[in-house]
């Protein structure tokens, strides 16, 4: 599950055309969290997973895996 995290919040940052650093700075979070959670090394606490919701304009039920 949490390399389907990273793969949506990755996947959104560059259609974006964000950097990694552009993210955590408008997330308000560390770049090395952002890679961190691109790469399914960990999961992401709610409230720090809201703001990059928010920096990548869209919701964690976006971001969010569910099973299919």
């Amino acid at each position: 599950m949490k390399e389907a995290l990273g793969v949506r919040v990755r996947e959104r940052r560059l259609k974006l055309g964000l950097s990694v650093q552009e993210l955590a700075i408008k997330a308000q979070v560390s770049a090395s969290y952002i890679y961190a959670i691109e790469s399914g090394i960990r999961g992401s606490h709610i409230e720090k997973l809201s703001r990059v919701a928010r920096a990548l304009e869209t919701t964690v039920n976006e971001l969010w895996p569910t099973d299919q």
